[in-house]
């Protein structure tokens, strides 16, 4: 009886760790391709920024909100921020929330060099 009770409790635990771990691959996942974004975006607008980061978020099956990524663009630097709840189901029938955040930055090292630099010669 021992042996069936803590099998019982080890699958308990392979199941939380393994649906924990699905969600965070997913995280990392949309952070990686936010990066990308804001990295390699340098001419597209942060309106499209966002619109690509909603549409990842969707493939990714994320439960995220338009209204909860932010991208903004300064000079060469371009910054998105997002946030978002995610159930983590760690027993069955039990879901735990868990907000994720992440703010990535950019930057484009083909702008046009500033006013304030002198052009090089």
């Amino acid at each position: 009886m021992k042996t069936i009770i803590k099998l019982l409790i080890a699958v308990a635990l392979i199941n939380a760790v393994v649906r924990a771990g699905l969600v965070m691959a997913r995280y990392y996942e949309l952070k990686d391709e936010v990066q990308e974004l804001v990295t390699f975006s340098a001419d597209a607008a942060p309106n499209d920024i966002q619109n690509h980061i909603m549409a990842k978020a969707e493939q990714l099956q994320v439960p995220l909100n338009y209204d909860d990524v932010s991208v903004t663009r300064d000079g060469p630097r371009t910054i998105a921020t997002a946030s978002y709840t995610e159930p983590i189901e760690v027993f069955p029938s039990y879901h735990y929330p868990h907000t994720f955040t992440f703010s990535v930055e950019g930057l484009a090292l083909n702008r046009a060099p500033s006013a304030a630099l002198p052009a090089r010669r």
